[in-house]
């Protein structure tokens, strides 16, 4: 039986497509499964459990935030897979429940594991005497004077701690006999982990130390019972109202966030009821008579925002304890450092990157070919007398980014700079907002976007004198401008002196300072026609099939949960058409459903590097791969964000190296990957695939870059 799609539907019956937040959070069981990979180094095991918790976290900040929303607002407006809002929290709360679980399993397993090296966190029990007096002076000397203790009463409410943030609660007699409440946030500033002397390597928490000796900062209260809890607050900047100036929005909406509802309460299991019911109360996840309900029935807490944690809480803070203190002392415990090189052409030429440019297309893929490569032709171009202009889209960059450094430089010697700033980049607004008043001071042009659409697009446009001429010289990249993820992430990095690439990229930049939507002649850009030229191409896909010639299509994402596009992709599946999906996280589309989409394939690569870059490609009556195909490089992955309420762009690769370095030594190689794969089942499960020994990213390690 072949299931009917009309053309152009938005819907299919719910039973068609995975739920988006359950899909999220089997991305994050996969990375958490590699923690268990006896492959890996043990340290880069203990790194995926961070990761995971990490991830895990954003998630509940995140993604249950905006579900919460919707409950509180009584929004039952049904998933595409047909589920509420609440029906979704449950589900969510269910499997993240059993996430915590396996990761504390592991936490467990991965110390048996580091003890075999000597290497342990250990308790305030467990310290020799020697090193409780060096606990003991590490506490009265370094954390003493850093942290504030509070009591809490009618007089002194409960402080605010931030997302993510840790706390020591404690219960107390007083002199008079009665009872009181104190608290110790532990700051973000402060280490969570201490290296203890002595033989081997011993670290102990900065929480166990508090608990150890909270009695000094209470000298007239009798402490009777101690614990620790974290919290984790909504982190979404979707605000209600909006404001004409979007800096003004992002820093009101920080504002807010600093004080948002909490979304996830962690407690230590072997924290008291009433310490629990104390700060459940506290924080407002319980009311007075909720609890005075449980305490005459003799009921723990159980409600969605709480979980209790049995070996160590904030599990995502272990990376301090890698990257800090165990990495530099046991490399052998690490995965090794791939060493980058500059491109053999760019070498050659003495470092002319505008001749290297001007001569053909080149493409490099991070983290294999070095970030320094973008930075040094952004730098180059600061200071050549002969570049008149240069704009860029900034959408995530780092603090003292030299990129932005090399753009005041260009500003300062005279040259029009025009740098489009997303203030909206989750987790970077208030760095972004600082990088925009640094820019501003040294002449820089700024914009900060459109209301209501993020930038999302990855984009610089060199403008030169040559001559007579006037060359455009433009970067467009699947990834951020941001050195630390170009180490880390898997993107590409396209630099073209093509004048039709360059003057569409001017018309988007144009688009983005005057709100005049661009007439492209090459780009693809939404949210104007990005989704229908996707359409046209599988179209013509669709069309191939039924004339018997090769129909095949090939994608690389990071998410694909846009409904349109899926019901376009099961279309083509229906037409006889191939298609090999390569989506690392959510993927809502349900492959080798018979009559739907048995000539699908969906699998997921989770790996040393983070897989990142989003490639299209369309055989256009070839069997794939093929010189005549259609191959795309975008910022874009395939959600409705992306086509509807971002600002991205689609780039034709039509340099012949470069077009066989995208399709075959990119593409090509992630789907015939084994050793870091998972197959996607019609049932939703992701089954790691047999490993016969081809590893893409080791491949891409040992292999040069074709067009550098």
């Amino acid at each position: 039986m072949v299931i009917e799609i009309t053309p152009g539907s938005d819907k299919l019956p719910d039973s068609l497509y995975f739920n988006r937040e359950l899909s999220d959070l089997a991305f994050i069981e996969r990375v958490l499964e590699e923690s268990s990979n006896e492959r890996h180094p043990l340290l880069e095991r203990l790194r995926f459990l961070s990761i995971s918790a990490m991830v895990l976290d954003q998630f509940y900040t995140v993604r249950v935030a905006r579900l919460r929303h919707k409950i509180n607002k009584g929004i039952n407006r049904l998933s595409v897979d047909g589920l509420t809002p609440t029906m979704q929290l449950q589900k969510v709360n269910r499997y993240a429940d059993d996430l915590l679980k396996s990761q504390q399993h592991s936490w467990m397993q991965i110390q048996k594991l580091l003890a075999e090296y000597d290497i342990s966190l250990v308790l305030t029990t467990d310290l020799s005497a020697d090193q409780l007096n060096f606990a003991e002076d590490y506490f009265h000397k370094h954390l003493m004077s850093v942290l504030s203790p509070f009591i809490i009463d009618r007089e002194h409410p409960f402080p605010f701690i931030p997302s993510a943030g840790i706390g020591v609660v404690a219960q107390g007699k007083t002199q008079s006999g009665g009872i009181t409440h104190l608290l110790v946030p532990i700051p973000p500033s402060v280490p969570r982990f201490i290296l203890l002397p002595g033989d081997g390597t011993r670290f102990i928490t900065v929480e166990s130390l508090i608990i150890r000796f909270i009695q000094s900062f209470f000298s007239d209260t009798e402490i009777t019972d101690c614990g620790t809890f974290q919290i984790l607050r909504d982190n979404d900047l979707a605000l209600s109202e909006m404001f004409d100036d979007l800096r003004q929005m992002v820093e009101t909406g920080l504002e807010q966030r600093e004080r948002a509802n909490v979304i996830r309460l962690k407690f230590v299991s072997d924290m008291s009821e009433d310490a629990r019911y104390f700060v459940a109360e506290s924080l407002g996840v319980l009311s007075k008579d909720e609890i005075d309900i449980m305490r005459q029935n003799n009921q723990s807490i159980a409600v969605s925002e709480y979980v209790a944690i049995d070996e160590l809480i904030g599990l995502s803070s272990v990376m301090q304890l890698i990257s800090k203190s165990l990495a530099p002392a046991f490399p052998d415990l690490t995965f090794s450092v791939h060493q980058t090189e500059l491109p053999t052409r760019i070498k050659k030429s003495g470092g002319d990157y505008f001749s290297v440019i001007r001569e053909r297309d080149m493409m490099l893929h991070y983290p294999y070919d070095s970030f320094e490569v973008l930075v040094n032709f952004i730098q180059k171009a600061a200071v050549d007398p002969d570049v008149i202009a240069i704009k860029q889209t900034l959408y995530r960059t780092s603090d003292g980014s030299p990129i932005v450094s090399a753009l005041i430089t260009a500003a300062e010697a005279g040259k029009a700079v025009i740098a489009v700033v997303e203030l909206e980049a989750r987790d970077n607004e208030r760095s972004n907002i600082q990088l925009t008043k640094r820019m501003e001071m040294a002449g820089v042009h700024i914009v900060y976007g459109i209301v209501n659409l993020k930038v999302h697009c990855k984009m610089t446009l060199i403008v030169r004198r040559e001559e007579d001429d006037t060359v455009l010289y433009t970067h467009f990249g699947t990834g951020n401008y941001h050195p630390g993820n170009a180490r880390t992430y898997t993107d590409l990095s396209f630099f073209t002196s093509n004048q039709a690439l360059g003057n569409d990229a001017n018309k988007v930049f144009n688009y983005l300072t005057s709100g005049s939507f661009p007439s492209c002649v090459a780009l693809s850009v939404a949210p104007g026609n990005l989704r229908q030229v996707l359409m046209n191409y599988i179209d013509i896909e669709i069309e191939n099939a039924g004339l018997g010639k090769p129909a095949e299509i090939w994608v690389k994402l990071n998410s694909l949960t846009d409904p349109e596009l899926i019901n376009k992709f099961y279309e083509a599946s229906n037409s006889g058409v191939k298609l090999e999906l390569v989506v690392r996280r959510q993927c809502r589309l349900k492959p080798g459903v018979q009559g739907l989409s048995e000539n699908i394939r969906v699998k997921s690569i989770v790996g040393e590097y983070l897989e990142h870059s989003r490639i299209y490609c369309f055989a256009n009556g070839e069997s794939l791969p093929h010189r005549n195909a259609k191959v795309f490089i975008s910022s874009a992955d395939g959600m409705e964000r992306n086509f509807d309420d971002r600002v991205e762009v689609m780039i034709p690769i039509l340099d012949a190296i470069v077009h066989q370095q995208v399709l075959e030594d990119v593409l090509q190689k992630n789907i015939e990957d084994t050793d870091q794969s998972w197959l996607l089942t019609a049932e939703g499960i992701y089954e790691r695939q047999e490993r016969t020994g081809f590893s893409v990213q080791n491949w891409s390690k040992e292999n040069t870059t074709r067009s550098g």
